[in-house]
């Protein structure tokens, strides 16, 4: 019992705080993102631990479409930064 409590109180708000350090360094990242060529464009950087949880409790969400737009929405700090959408021609903005 008492490494029940132990448990409670400090590893689940450790895990809480990790997860919170994790969601800020993905948004940090994700302010720097674009467009690569021949690669496309970043939609959202997932760290692997948020990954692999929701693929062993729901095995292929990460390719329902659906899935995807609800997690972003539901974590937006996970979602990159959308490339300015103006295009160029001859140097002047479009």
């Amino acid at each position: 019992m008492k490494n029940l409590e132990r448990h409670l109180r400090y590893e689940v708000d450790l895990e809480k705080y990790e997860a919170k350090k994790r969601e800020i360094m993905c948004g940090q990242e994700n302010q720097h993102a674009g467009v690569m060529d021949g690669v496309g464009q970043l939609k959202a950087t997932i760290p692997a631990r948020e990954y692999f949880r929701w693929q062993q409790y729901k095995p292929g969400c990460w390719a329902d479409k659906q899935f995807v737009k609800e997690f972003l929405r539901d974590n937006p700090a996970f979602r990159a930064k959308a490339p300015d959408k103006r295009t160029f021609q001859g140097g002047l903005p479009a």
